[in-house]
């Protein structure tokens, strides 16, 4: 029976775990795209679409995420 409750806890861990780090790998992109947005604004002029923002802001969110994944300490 304690082995049943240790594993309905470590099932409930991993799962409020994996939707905190959803919610901040989306804030994270949200921010992101925001910077590359009022990067491009200031430094090339109004005029960058928003595909290439989305896909410029995709591309750095998830070399962050990987980079910080495969730290080594």
């Amino acid at each position: 029976m304690k082995k049943l409750k240790e594993g309905f806890q470590f099932i409930g861990v991993s799962l409020v775990a994996a939707v905190a780090l959803i919610i901040l790998g989306i804030v994270f992109f949200g921010v992101t795209l925001w910077i590359m947005k009022v990067a491009s604004d200031f430094f090339f002029g109004p005029g960058l679409e928003a595909n290439w923002a989305v896909l410029s802001a995709a591309i750095m969110s998830i070399g962050a995420v990987v980079a910080g994944a495969l730290e080594k300490k």
